[in-house]
């Protein structure tokens, strides 16, 4: 089992205290393998994906959406950083392997 690539992902909470709203913002990593998808708690087989995308802005600290699409229907995961290298990962290992296609 190779990993192939990882994406930081965000997720982000409200709190309402008496006098206050707090956001709080934690992260965790999705991990592209050469048969799986792991991310937070969930395991994805390669086979179960249908595609990964994203969508963001050029800006610095703007926040993106990274998209997969499963057969169990597509999650949205927030992102700051660029996923390119996760989705081209992801491309190549499709286009290498017809099972995935």
């Amino acid at each position: 089992m190779n990993l192939l690539a990882t994406q930081r992902c965000v997720e982000i909470h409200q709190e309402i205290g008496w006098t206050e709203k707090r956001i709080i913002e934690t992260s965790f990593d999705m991990k592209l393998f050469d048969n799986e998808l792991i991310v937070k708690d969930d395991t994805f087989p390669l086979t179960a994906i249908f595609d990964i995308s994203y969508r963001k802005k050029p800006e610095q600290d703007a926040m993106g959406f990274l998209y997969l699409h499963t057969n169990r229907g597509v999650r949205t995961y927030y992102i700051k950083d660029d996923a390119y290298s996760l989705v081209s990962a992801y491309q190549k290992l499709k286009s290498e392997r017809p099972e995935l296609r």
